[in-house]
């Protein structure tokens, strides 16, 4: 809970930081699951040194879905070597360690971590959203990359929700932050502003009864979403406490991890439209004068926009209506397996162009 109201405080002033730490803090977390207590204790050190986690999980966009193509096979000096390309590599420019989805020389999936400085590590600043500028968010690209047996981190056997929902609530608190940013922003330059319009009431804008109410909405919006984050974070802290008690694999744990899944998932699809609703208020409540580029007041919608976009809310309202209609619990997150290529569109392409025709 603690950790989520800093992230809010810290999205609001500047909302690039806690998405860029976002798969950090995600790293850290699934280490605390994790039972080789050697390997745990190596790392926490590390993390409590200062050291920070980047992020390779994503194949790049043509790949198929659940396909991983990053390897890591073994070689002849007795070490490995990883060779690969990850897209959205988000924090990894401002991190000591990178976290990387491959699989090993039996297909089995594994995560590595390596040096991002290590001789064959490039990281790329490739990212050309039009928000949240500055998370880093580029490829990273990995050519027989040395890796020590102590740098792999065997895949749990098990699947399980344990850790599941904690980086989509970090993009809500983004969004917390960024709501907050913008009623900030709204208050103070309305409050000093000493132009009027003809059409309005002829007192000051603090003064007039239509700006007020607009003013109010945006910073409504700024405290319902805070409160909103954290109701969630409510849920997800349940949940770590029913790990913690009962164990990854007891059934309690997982009915405590889908209640903080359908938490987090209502969050996102009431959160998102009215945070770029409120991003979007702004200008009518301050007039042309607020468009100026130097004024960079449209970076709230742009950054809202950005974070929004990962995992499409649009899918989460039926995600949380088949709940609680028919019980149905949400799917179940793995990395690497969120996003690629559909079989079908694999299937169609592969017809058009069998495997003797030439590639246009």
């Amino acid at each position: 809970m603690q950790l989520f109201q800093l992230l809010i405080e810290l999205g609001a002033a500047e909302s690039n930081l806690p998405q860029s730490l976002r798969l950090h803090f995600h790293h850290v977390e699934h280490l605390m699951f994790r039972t080789e207590w050697t390997k745990q204790k190596f790392w926490l050190e590390r993390v409590a040194q200062g050291d920070l986690f980047g992020n390779a999980t994503t194949e790049p966009p043509d790949t198929p879905i659940g396909e991983i193509r990053t390897k890591v096979l073994p070689h002849g000096d007795g070490r490995y070597r990883l060779n690969g390309r990850k897209a959205y590599g988000t924090g990894s420019l401002y991190a000591q360690w990178i976290p990387v989805v491959a699989v090993d020389h039996q297909g089995e999936r594994i995560t590595v971590v390596v040096p991002a400085d290590r001789i064959g590590v490039t990281l790329v600043d490739d990212w050309g959203g039009f928000g949240q500028r500055l998370t880093a968010t580029g490829t990273s690209v990995f050519e027989d990359v040395v890796v020590d047996a102590d740098e792999i981190l065997g895949a749990d056997k098990r699947i399980t929700r344990v850790g599941g929902n904690f980086p989509q609530l970090v993009h809500l608190a983004t969004l917390a932050g960024i709501a907050a940013a913008a009623a900030r922003d709204v208050t103070d330059k309305v409050a000093a502003r000493r132009r009027i319009y003809s059409t309005g009431s002829g007192d000051l804008a603090r003064n007039d009864p239509i700006i007020q109410a607009e003013v109010g909405k945006i910073n409504a919006v700024a405290r319902a979403a805070r409160s909103i984050v954290l109701g969630a974070a409510a849920s997800l802290d349940d949940a770590w406490h029913r790990w913690k008690h009962d164990g990854a694999y007891a059934p309690t744990t997982d009915e405590a991890y889908v209640e903080a899944d359908i938490a987090i998932s209502s969050a996102q699809v009431v959160l998102v439209p009215l945070v770029l609703g409120a991003a979007s208020q702004l200008f009518d409540a301050l007039g042309a004068s607020a468009i100026d580029a130097k004024g960079a007041l449209d970076r709230h919608w742009r950054n809202a926009r950005a974070v929004s976009s990962h995992n499409p809310y649009l899918y989460k309202a039926r995600r949380v209506g088949g709940f609680h209609l028919n019980g149905t619990p949400p799917p179940i997150f793995v990395p690497g397996d969120d996003v690629g290529i559909s079989p079908a569109a694999e299937a169609a392409r592969s017809d058009a162009f069998p495997a003797s025709a030439p590639w246009p």
